[in-house]
C-alpha cells in the first residue's frame, strides 16, 4: 500500500512539473554524493583509525574534500537549473 501511494506521489508530482529531473538532480546531489562517496571513507576513517601519516587516511580524506566540493557544485547547479525551468515552464504544462 505504501508503495503504491509514493508512485501515485512521485506520478502527481512528475506530471505537475515538468522539470521533474531538476529536483532529481538536487536529491541526487545531497543523497547520493554523501552516501555513496563521503561518508563510507569518513566512516573507515573512525572505525579504523590510520595513522594521520598514513596514505590511506590521506587519500580517504582527500576523496571526503573532493566529494563535498562535487556535491555542493552539484547542488548549486540543480537549484539553479530549477529557477532558471521555473521562469519557462508552469504547472501541469504538458497535460
Amino acid at each position: 500500500m505504501s508503495r503504491s501511494l509514493s508512485v501515485v506521489v512521485a506520478t502527481v508530482v512528475a506530471a505537475m512539473l515538468p522539470f521533474f529531473g531538476d529536483i532529481n538532480a538536487l536529491i541526487g546531489a545531497f543523497g547520493f554524493i554523501p552516501l555513496d562517496f563521503i561518508l563510507p571513507v569518513v566512516f573507515y576513517n573512525l572505525t579504523f583509525k590510520p595513522s594521520k601519516r598514513s596514505l590511506v587516511f590521506w587519500l580517504n580524506s582527500t576523496i571526503a574534500v573532493v566529494f563535498s566540493a562535487v556535491g555542493a557544485i552539484a547542488a548549486v547547479a540543480a537549484v539553479r537549473q530549477m529557477s532558471l525551468d521555473a521562469k519557462t515552464y508552469r504547472l501541469f504544462a504538458n497535460v
